[in-house]
């Protein structure tokens, strides 16, 4: 059916596949708003995992040392022990570059206060150094000999105030300060003087070394120096410290994660295939129509694809206000937990959805792909 050679199905400026999708709005809404929720499941498992570490790795990111030293073969602070000679901070003195040493104690138990018990790290460090202690302080002061700085999601969860007495590792600590960023799902952090963190844990010699660079020195140059001074031990700087314990941690994991996310990446798929290949059977009568009046297979399919990513792409920005919401609204309920959504794991997803959609939409289309224009426009009435 043509005139001349021009088909009357000519809309080469007709937006067809948004007016399909919109034509039937609840439908569309509902399509959208099943794939934005699918989304949004496989974005919040992915974002809480992401959020633990990154609290796992507070510590390590925001201590502004640029090499940290550790026991040889000990790569981590998370599920690790490390115990360096008695010499390492004197022999660092002599290492060009180096600005600052802040040698730290790290042992780990637990913190007790009036409304339980939770597990923690504990770290001794020379508070008059300036360094080795929490980045920030939320209220109080540095602690002196007796006394404790506890994150202040952890005293809120014991019930803990400035002023109260917690048992650390079985020892009682007066809090004078609370620090930010400390706790995680799983633990939280009090830091105590070296003083101290020695007569709790006997005598226990340093666990690992903090080290600042001089200005215009570069983390790795500084590294190769320290190695090659004190070749007995692991040196590291703070961004490969934070991938090692970023690693061990996802490793720990590895297995609860693969399975959470296996399963809500199957649930998120299979309704994004429902759902769009759904949304096609709907509109295969119209679709008969066109190819009745013209339009080739690529035409459809292209009216189709049109239609998917429209859809997957109102999905996705559904889905990240959501989780942007829940972002702030969670640790609002649950203050061990953080929700950090990545850019990258958005257009990761988003891809997926729309490769998965894609397929699904345009699977009804081969029924009306073999027939001819005449046939498709019988089975259009």
């Amino acid at each position: 059916m043509t005139t001349g050679t021009r088909p009357l199905f000519h809309d080469g400026r007709v937006p067809v596949g948004r007016r399909f999708l919109l034509a039937e709005r609840r439908r569309a809404t509902l399509t959208v708003l099943g794939v934005a929720a699918s989304l949004l499941l496989v974005l919040l498992l992915g974002g809480i995992f992401a959020g633990a570490i990154e609290r796992v790795t507070f510590y390590i990111r925001t201590s502004g040392a640029s090499v940290f030293l550790s026991q040889a073969g000990v790569r981590t602070m998370h599920m690790s022990s490390s115990a360096l000679p008695a010499d390492t901070v004197a022999r660092l003195g002599s290492v060009r570059g180096v600005e600052w040493v802040s040698p730290i104690g790290l042992a780990s138990g637990s913190v007790a206060g009036p409304r339980g018990r939770q597990l923690t790290y504990l770290i001794g460090y020379d508070p008059t150094g300036g360094h080795g202690g929490p980045a920030t302080l939320a209220a109080g002061r540095a602690p002196r000999a007796g006394e404790a700085v506890l994150d202040e999601q952890a005293a809120d969860t014991l019930g803990v105030r400035l002023g109260d007495t917690v048992t650390v590792l079985g020892a009682p600590l007066r809090v004078v300060g609370l620090s930010a960023g400390g706790s995680s799902i799983t633990n939280t952090t009090v830091f105590t003087t070296a003083g101290d963190f020695a007569r709790i844990r006997g005598g226990a010699p340093v666990s690992y070394v903090l080290v600042g660079a001089q200005r215009g020195l570069t983390p790795d140059l500084l590294a190769r120096r320290v190695r090659a001074a004190l070749p007995g031990t692991t040196v590291q700087t703070r961004e490969q410290f934070t991938a090692s314990e970023a690693r061990i941690v996802t490793d720990m994991s590895a297995n609860l994660l693969r399975l959470m996310s296996s399963i809500g990446l199957l649930i998120a798929l299979a309704v994004i295939a429902l759902g769009l290949m759904t949304a096609t059977l709907a509109r295969l009568r119209d679709f008969a129509v066109l190819k009745a009046l013209g339009a080739g297979t690529a035409r459809l399919a292209a009216t189709v694809a049109v239609q998917v990513l429209w859809t997957v792409a109102l999905a996705v920005l559904v889905a990240v206000l959501l989780g942007q919401l829940l972002t702030w609204a969670l640790p609002l309920a649950a203050p061990a937990v953080q929700v950090r959504i990545t850019g990258a794991a958005v257009l990761q997803l988003g891809a997926g959805a729309l490769a998965v959609g894609l397929l699904a939409a345009l699977w009804p289309l081969r029924r009306i792909a073999t027939l001819d224009a005449a046939t498709a426009f019988r089975e259009s009435r």
